[in-house]
């Protein structure tokens, strides 16, 4: 019964790197970086971005509040489900997460670089060129986001909130 198990478990793992595709290229606009997705099946795929973008918080310290930009370094996961169109194009849907780090663009308090978290979603549509092993994909991220810092000598810690969206357009070579 074990081997059994074992046998059952290989081929289901060869069955699904087999009807995997991955693709990989680059998303410029709100995040301009490096774009992966990996497909579990026609409809399924998990899409990863690493990117560097503008997004601005608001956040209170000492009375005082804040509205600024800030320079994000993100990563970006998210699962979405695909829903297929005539003519090679496809509508999706989902949401992720993304974390990573933000710098004050001014550089006007000494909070220096600190730590982000947030959730979004995601809703696009992507165009398959047939002759070509090449995707398009243009979407739009809206999400929440929080920002931290630690306690240091010179300032208690703290926290920014920020609603922050992102528009996408990716191209991606198909592996």
């Amino acid at each position: 019964m074990k081997k059994f198990f074992t046998v059952l478990a290989a081929a289901m793992m060869v069955a699904v790197s087999a009807s995997a595709q991955h693709e990989i290229g680059a998303i410029v606009g709100g995040m301009n970086g490096a774009s992966y997705k990996y497909w579990f099946n026609d409809n399924l795929a998990l899409q990863a971005d690493l990117a560097v973008g503008l997004t601005r918080g608001a956040w209170n310290s000492n009375g005082y509040s804040f509205n600024e930009g800030f320079y994000d370094f993100t990563i970006n996961p998210n699962v979405l489900y695909h829903f297929g169109l005539p003519s090679n194009f496809k509508i999706y849907a989902g949401g992720g997460v993304n974390f990573g780090l933000l710098s004050d663009i001014e550089n006007t308090h000494s909070e220096g670089i600190f730590g982000k978290f947030g959730i979004n979603g995601a809703v696009g549509v992507t165009y398959d060129i047939q002759s070509v092993p090449l995707v398009l994909a243009f979407d739009f991220r809206p999400g929440y986001g929080l920002g931290f810092w630690g306690e240091k000598e010179y300032r208690p810690s703290g926290s920014l909130s920020y609603f922050d969206w992102k528009l996408g357009f990716a191209v991606r070579y198909k592996l």
